[in-house]
């Protein structure tokens, strides 16, 4: 299936709501998502709104959609709150080319993503997902549609030029709990003291106010913090570089070919046709340094 020209998709993207929430099957009964997802006429597809530019709920969605121009009335998740974001716009596309309706499911933390794909509540999570080797015993990955990396900010005014500066002062590192933030700096700051927080506001607030001495976070979180303000401490990255190379795609469950076919098909078909590029200019603020 060939994905629409872009000017109808960015416009389904922006408007599509999502569907009355279905009942996912059990574990037992799962099978091949296509025609699963054609027989119910619903994408369902999982979320965390934990990093904006790509997924946002509730007043930080109204906030990035004012931010990015958008127009169009948002989508929202099965609890009834408004949703936006890149991911949001790409969820949209698909549905739409799938010729079915969108339903977005929202879990209360990161680490419910995988877990509730597994379990057959969403047929696949698009929601800023790092591939790593370690999540894809678990789950299949679809082709990267974004590259990103960590960064480890630092006040302006701070003693540490270099992370093994960083680790071998015993530095408070604040990190998101359960993400690769969190795997990289346990594996490369040996000797610091790791402080994992529940979401990347809680991780920039407490560098902001000075509680830690560093974060280790994606350079697009803390993007998206400069876009909207929330900073006031003078802060730098580290070194001035990324420390990381991280490719953001699509899960969905293990052995379910077909569906990873489609999908990889329509990420292709979407930078082929220039919709995807389009759909990812709304967001040029946070993604314009990109590299």
């Amino acid at each position: 299936m060939r994905l629409v020209a872009a000017s109808v998709v960015l416009v389904c993207a922006a408007s599509a709501g999502a569907a009355p929430a279905t009942t996912p099957p059990t574990a037992g009964t799962l099978g091949p998502s296509l025609p699963a997802i054609a027989h119910r006429g619903v994408l369902r597809v999982g979320m965390f709104p934990g990093l904006a530019p790509f997924v946002a709920a509730g007043a930080d969605a109204d906030e990035l959609a004012r931010l990015a121009h958008v127009t169009t009335p948002p989508a929202h998740a099965t609890d009834g709150r408004a949703v936006a974001g890149f991911d949001v716009d790409l969820a949209a596309a698909a549905a739409h080319a799938l010729g079915v309706k969108l339903e977005i499911v929202l879990v209360e933390r990161f680490d419910d993503l995988l877990p509730g794909l597994v379990d057959g509540r969403y047929d696949v999570v698009m929601s800023g997902l790092t591939r790593t080797l370690d999540r894809a015993r678990t789950v299949a990955f679809s082709d990267p549609y974004f590259a990103s990396g960590l960064e480890v900010l630092v006040p302006q005014s701070t003693t540490y030029a270099t992370l093994p500066a960083l680790a071998a002062a015993h530095a408070r590192v604040a990190v998101r709990a359960g993400t690769t933030a969190e795997s990289f700096a346990r594996a490369t700051l040996a000797g610091a003291s790791v402080v994992a927080l529940p979401t990347d506001a809680a991780v920039l607030g407490a560098i902001d106010r000075g509680e830690v001495d560093a974060a280790v976070i994606d350079y697009v979180t803390s993007r998206d913090a400069e876009v909207r303000g929330r900073l006031h401490a003078p802060l730098q990255a580290l070194e001035d570089r990324r420390f990381t190379v991280e490719h953001f795609a699509f899960a969905v469950r293990q052995g379910d070919a077909d569906w990873l076919a489609w999908l990889d098909l329509m990420l292709r078909e979407a930078k082929a046709s220039g919709a995807f590029h389009a759909l990812a200019a709304r967001y040029n603020p946070w993604f314009r340094s990109e590299r």
